[in-house]
């Protein structure tokens, strides 16, 4: 995995936008000496071994720790692959994670012997939703990441796996953790009741699929056609990820990585689901405020022309649309060569989930379906990749919104009614620590059918971002005007940072 703090350029942030809820820092290993000693920590080691301890910390290279057993864990920080912490306490110091207090089942990537952790206050980000077990709240949504001013406010469906009826009501919070307003514009559960045996899937505009047999590729390769089924055909811990090593940044065209995979096409079909856990990777994600800060003292100016749907909207989405960063074309082979068919869009860091994309495979022949993705080096990370072809089933959707609301400060019945539709009226969140906890009564379900609950949020927020300088709108023209710059200074920034880490003292020189 990488995760080195980068400086890439302002227009990242924008789009971390969608989906890139926080920054990130690299920390020294001993600094994980600040977990709480009664944190539980899962580690998955790079040989698939699931591994639980608490009272963990690092020792001359190592994770150490105690078992269930009480017996000592010592484990090589190098062959970590990732981490992950629960604590069931809401409000501890923000250590590792997903910068959200309490965040419990949250990812920390590890690489190089090199904790990952948060470093308030982040340049993009989004509220934190938490859902009530039955026994603690759980971190378990990260909505409208990087809708950083009211032009971008978009609505986001989100499976809520972990929220569970207890005395026939839904509890959630939603926090604001970070260095920021927050305006939430809506935010509902949606309850869909489905057949017993199915997923069902959002689109990415909300629209809900029923999974009935989903297939993974019987072959995925990269451009050097390197086998990646194992790591894209469930989900699990395993999961392919663009890397920088070994390429040259002074090359736009090792920038890009080249995907494909193939699935059973049964005769005749003419449509199918595409199934994808993607998200962007951590360094991908934390540049944001760096970025934000080549606007210099005209930051103010550009979230106007952006709010305004001005140039800066249009170019905005025209680079977003093309730089394959946050978003992917989804290319399906044709007798006339590969189609763009669909966007597939990354999550956050930390929380990815399901998302489903419609395809026109009517002009597709044979009995292969070829598709093809084309993220940029160090981007993404893919988790699982399923198509399925069958009918969608009936389901019963229903929305439901909240009724009781209690902010940080008591009872809060505007809170309520500003959530239960899209109207502007804000449920505002102006300063880091505020929060809300929403109750929601739960209907009576048909035993012979299973529930999947979703959230449906909408708003953006407000970054509190001191911005200083002159803008270098060279470097700005150039990003929105030149194919695969983005990327290019993404990897040289990648590099000098590994440099620097490498050799301290040239970094003290500078």
């Amino acid at each position: 995995m990488h995760k080195q703090s980068f400086r890439i350029l302002t227009i990242i942030v924008i789009l971390v936008f969608y989906w890139s809820c926080v920054e990130f820092r690299n920390i020294a290993p001993q600094e994980m000496n600040s977990i709480p000693r009664d944190a539980k920590l899962v580690v998955f080691t790079k040989d698939n071994n699931e591994i639980e301890m608490r009272n963990a910390a690092v020792v001359g290279g190592k994770l150490v720790g105690v078992a269930k057993d009480k017996s000592k864990i010592e484990i090589d920080l190098a062959s970590i692959k990732s981490v992950k912490i629960k604590k069931t306490n809401l409000v501890w110091p923000i250590v590792l994670g997903c910068a959200a207090a309490g965040a419990v089942g949250i990812l920390v990537a590890l690489q190089h012997g090199e904790a990952t952790a948060p470093s308030p206050p982040p340049s993009a980000s989004c509220p934190f939703i938490y859902s009530f077990d039955g026994e603690q709240y759980v971190f378990d949504a990260e909505p409208y990441g990087g809708a950083i001013c009211q032009a971008l406010q978009r609505s986001e469906w989100c499976s809520l796996e972990t929220l569970k009826a207890v005395n026939g009501r839904y509890r959630l919070l939603i926090a604001n953790e970070l260095d920021e307003a927050q305006y939430t514009d809506e935010l509902k559960l949606v309850l869909v009741d489905h057949p017993k045996g199915l997923t069902v899937v959002p689109e990415i505009m909300g629209r809900m699929h029923t999974i009935s047999n989903p297939m993974p590729p019987i072959q995925a390769y990269d451009q050097k056609r390197r086998d990646i089924v194992p790591l894209i055909a469930q989900k699990d811990e395993q999961f392919w990820e663009s890397g920088l090593e070994g390429r040259n940044p002074d090359k736009k065209e090792e920038l890009r990585d080249e995907l494909i995979f193939e699935f059973p096409k049964p005769e005749g079909a003419k449509t199918t689901k595409l199934v994808a856990n993607a998200w962007t990777t951590l360094w991908g994600s934390q540049a944001a405020k760096d970025l934000l800060k080549l606007f210099g003292n005209k930051l103010p100016d550009w979230y106007a022309e952006v709010n305004n749907f001005g140039p800066a909207n249009r170019d905005i989405w025209n680079w977003y649309l093309n730089e394959g960063l946050y978003v992917l074309k989804i290319y399906v082979e044709t007798p006339n060569g590969w189609q763009a068919k669909g966007m597939m869009y990354g999550g956050g860091p930390f929380i990815s989930k399901d998302k489903s994309y419609p395809l026109d495979i009517s002009d597709v022949r044979g009995d292969t379906l070829r598709i093809k993705l084309t993220p940029a080096a160090g981007f993404w990370r893919l988790n699982y990749l399923a198509v399925d072809f069958t009918e969608d089933l009936p389901v019963r959707v229903l929305e439901i919104g909240a009724a009781e609301a209690f902010s940080h400060k008591g009872r809060d019945e505007r809170a309520r009614l500003s959530l239960s539709r899209p109207d502007h009226q804000y449920l505002v969140m102006p300063e880091k620590g505020d929060y809300a906890e929403l109750i929601f009564m739960a209907p009576s379900q048909d035993p012979d059918q299973d529930r999947t609950v979703f959230l449906k949020a909408q708003g953006y927020y407000d970054i509190h971002l001191e911005a200083k300088g002159e803008p270098q709108r060279e470097l700005i023209d150039r990003i929105f005007h030149e194919p695969g710059l983005t990327a290019q200074v993404a990897a040289k920034a990648y590099f000098k940072s590994q440099a620097e880490k490498t050799n301290p003292s040239n970094n003290r020189k500078q």
